[in-house]
């Protein structure tokens, strides 16, 4: 495991918001960790360089540039680097909440929606609302209350026994256990288990092990591992197989990854 450096939230979030929008810019260097923290407004995180990992207490996020977090208010979050990384974070007030999502969520960014983002790299932090700058950035929220969601956060379980078949595959992502063979390892038969990973993260084993090697897959794409490496990482005869999966579940090939990230 590699050693990870613990870096505090921005000055900017333990601060009450100027505007009705803050606009956070930070570099985080490879294997940096930003500390469990909470906002008392929605916060959207968008890395336009390197990979992000963003977790909460349900669920867990890997991100690339083509896509960004949207976390209510008050969800306690910890955002890590998986490679060096430049961000952008709008600190969002609450009287603006109704125009975007009502659950946390991925977003897609487009073209148009990342060049705006970047231009609002260059506002000032004493910015008026009623400016130029301030329009920009009401722009953007247009653009993200109609921003496609992508379906890829992966619910962390409860349950020990689920937590434990976790662990072990995040250890060793190439683990091809069937639900019978979990059972003997973790204590349960293969009917409880099935019905646990739909209780409590919404998804059959199948598909949220999908979602897993999915994430597992960026975060390698972007430590520059060949596809067919990740492929074997994860236990696929093949990388015809591990793409034809990884386009199932993201509408993309993983080169397409590869080349935005």
């Amino acid at each position: 495991m590699p050693n990870l450096k613990i870096v505090s939230p921005s000055k900017e979030s333990e601060q009450p918001l100027n505007n009705p929008i803050t606009v956070v810019k930070r570099s985080l260097n490879i294997n940096t960790t930003v500390k469990k923290h909470s906002h008392s407004w929605g916060q959207f995180v968008y890395a336009h360089k390197g990979v992000l990992s963003v977790v909460t207490a349900d669920e867990q996020y890997i991100v690339p540039p083509e896509q960004a977090v949207w976390l209510l208010p008050h969800i306690e979050h910890e955002v890590s680097a998986i490679s060096d990384t430049e961000l952008t974070s709008f600190y969002v007030d609450n009287t603006l909440l109704h125009q975007l999502p009502a659950k946390n969520t991925v977003l897609e960014v487009n073209d148009f929606l990342k060049a705006l983002i970047l231009e609002a790299n260059n506002i000032d932090e004493n910015y008026q609302w009623k400016s130029t700058d301030g329009r920009l950035l009401q722009l953007i929220m247009d653009r993200l209350a109609i921003a496609p969601k992508v379906i890829l956060q992966l619910p962390t379980p409860k349950d020990p026994r689920l937590l434990k078949m976790l662990t072990i595959i995040q250890n060793n992502p190439a683990t091809g256990y069937n639900l019978k063979q979990w059972g003997t390892i973790v204590g349960a038969s293969t009917r409880s288990l099935s019905r646990l990973f739909k209780s409590e993260t919404g998804l059959s084993y199948r598909q949220w092990r999908q979602r897993l090697n999915v994430q597992i897959a960026i975060s390698q794409l972007s430590t520059d591992q060949t596809i067919t490496s990740i492929s074997l990482n994860l236990g696929y005869e093949s990388a015809a197989a591990f793409t034809h999966m990884f386009k199932q579940n993201t509408g993309k090939t993983p080169s397409f990854y590869r080349n935005k990230i």
